[in-house]
Parts: C-alpha cells; structure tokens; sequence
C-alpha cells in the first residue's frame, strides 16, 4: 500500500472526493486506501467528521461512528501497524451521496486548516501520543451513543476525535495538546454537572 506523498487534509479530501465522485461508495477500506501507511489518523479523523456534519441526524449512525471509532483506536492504541474490522463494518459505505454531503461540509474550513495546522512539535505526536490520542478517543466514543438519544449533541464528541485524528495525520503536537485540552474541558463541565 503506497503512502500518500502529501497528507494534508485537502489532498486526502480531494483523493475521496474523486472516489466518490465516480460514483463509489466510501468505506474504511477507501480511506485506508488513500491514506497509505499512516492510516490511523485519517482512519479517526473521517468517521468522525460523518458526526459533525448533518448526517449525525440519521437514527444509529452516531452509534455506528462510535463502534467503528473505538474499533479502531483499540489497535492503535495496541500498536497494531493494520487495522482489522468485523465485515460489516469493513465493508459498510458511506453511499456517493452522503459522501459528497460530507465532503461539501468540510469544504469551506479545509483550506483554513490547511494554513493553521502543519508538522511541528512531533515528538507530542510519537508512539506515546498517538495511544494517548486512541485512548482519549475510546473515551470520547463511548458518550455518543447515549448522545444520539438528543439530536446533535454527538457533535461535539465528533470534533474533539476529528481534531485528534487530524492531529496525528498531519503529525502536529500543538493540535494534539489543543484536542486534549478540549477533552478535559469536556470531561470538566459534565463532571461538574453531576457533582
């Protein structure tokens, strides 16, 4: 599998949006695809984003997104260099449709990502970071499907797994401790509210 020559979000975005264009459905396969050997950022990343976007209105999907998620982040978070996926979600797509919704969702921020976010602090983002990340991941992915039971309110826990999964792709540790940050605010003000 040959590693993308450029990871920045808008090359991987525009990579699944001529798939999709074509009329091809996206699935994980298609973005491990794309993605080449660092898959695992990416991996978290677009699934994620299906959260953010109006399809989290869709009954289940947030549930999915989280299974899927917590699916993944268990083997990075073991070191795994592939990810392995029961069939059904291996094989589950996003159809050409939703994929194009999606993507024209992300559209208008991806060229303002592109300049905000780049390689720096890389050692954040080593081996260490990267478990750290998948496990902040589980955590946040656990929340959604008792979530999904008010519309919208997965989108949140979208943002903080999408912002680690772009953090790893790109390999920029300023964004990663930004995502953490984000999550223990989170965890913060819910704990807050329980007390």
């Amino acid at each position: 599998m040959a590693e993308a020559p450029d990871l920045t979000l808008a090359h991987l975005i525009d990579r699944i949006a001529e798939r999709s264009g074509n009329g091809e459905g996206i699935s994980v396969g298609t973005i491990e695809e794309v993605a080449g050997k660092r898959f695992a950022g990416p991996l978290l990343f677009f699934p994620a984003m299906i959260v953010v976007s109006p399809l989290s209105l869709i009954p289940t999907l947030p549930t999915m997104v989280a299974i899927t998620v917590i699916l993944i982040a268990v083997q990075v978070l073991a070191g795994r260099r592939t990810v392995w996926l029961p069939r059904k979600f291996r094989e589950a797509k996003l159809s050409a449709e939703r994929a194009h919704k999606v993507i024209t969702f992300m559209r208008p921020g991806v060229k303002w990502v592109d300049k905000a976010i780049k390689p720096r602090l890389a050692w954040l983002v080593d081996s260490i970071g990267v478990r750290l990340a998948a496990l902040v991941c589980i955590l946040v992915a656990l929340t959604m499907p008792p979530l999904e039971l008010l519309p919208g309110a997965s989108t949140t826990a979208g943002v903080i797994i999408a912002t680690l999964g772009l953090a790893i792709t790109v390999r920029d540790g300023a964004l990663l401790v930004t995502a953490l940050l984000l999550f223990g605010s989170a965890a913060f003000f819910i704990a807050r509210l329980f007390m």
